[in-house]
């Protein structure tokens, strides 16, 4: 949770994370979902120092199916992506899981 996916472009990222998969094999993350409205690049803010600007970390949010067409337009297969809701009576947001298998051609190619 909180790794690689939500702090990297999935522009650069997909590709990368597909190259290194077998074809079959699977590409699975989870991190918050999006807030409402906000989508793409956002920046979060993590506190240093009391003397110290907080320092900026950028991540991306997409809802559920923003990723797909992603990982889709990227040559991944079988993409599920949805959003888990929190405990009953909880007051935490819930979790976005993803789910895509790396299909065997590269993405665009004709099948021959």
């Amino acid at each position: 949770m909180f790794g690689a996916s939500w702090f990297s472009d999935p522009v650069l990222l997909l590709p990368v994370v597909r190259a290194n998969l077998r074809p079959g094999g699977v590409f699975a993350f989870s991190q918050r979902p999006p807030v409402e409205g906000c989508y793409g690049c956002q920046a979060s803010y993590i506190p240093r120092g009391p003397d110290e600007d907080p320092a900026v970390v950028k991540r991306w949010d997409y809802e559920p199916d923003a990723w797909a067409l992603l990982l889709e337009e990227h040559g991944y297969l079988n993409v599920s992506a949805s959003v888990i809701a929190p405990p009953s009576g909880s007051r935490r947001t819930g979790t976005l899981l993803v789910r895509a298998v790396r299909g065997g051609q590269e993405p665009g190619s004709e099948q021959q």
